[in-house]
């Protein structure tokens, strides 16, 4: 048998609720677990975001090489970018940066 989404969503809120699941710890640790990676994941995403319009603001144009680069580097790679902006002056200097 196949079930729709809906369908299944509901049957698992109804096993949570008779279990009492939301209120063990277990859940509670999961549950924060996947909220601090979703909010890692978003700064990440915006550090990317920031990133590349700092660059296309100081260069006017960034090629796509760049770009991809920038989305595939860690938070502290972006962070070291932002951090360093206002010396670098060349698109060329941000190979000293990406890995």
């Amino acid at each position: 048998m196949i079930y729709d989404k809906q369908t299944i969503d509901a049957v698992f809120q109804e096993v949570e609720k008779m279990l009492g699941i939301e209120e063990s710890a277990g859940y509670q640790r999961i549950f924060e677990k996947g909220m601090k990676r979703g909010r890692e994941e978003g700064r990440e995403e915006s550090l990317v975001d920031i990133t590349i319009r700092l660059l296309i603001k100081k260069f006017r144009k960034l090629p796509k090489e760049y770009v991809v680069r920038i989305k595939e580097q860690d938070t502290y790679v972006l962070q070291q970018l932002i951090d360093n902006i206002f010396d670098i002056n060349e698109l060329s200097e941000l190979d000293d940066y990406l890995h």
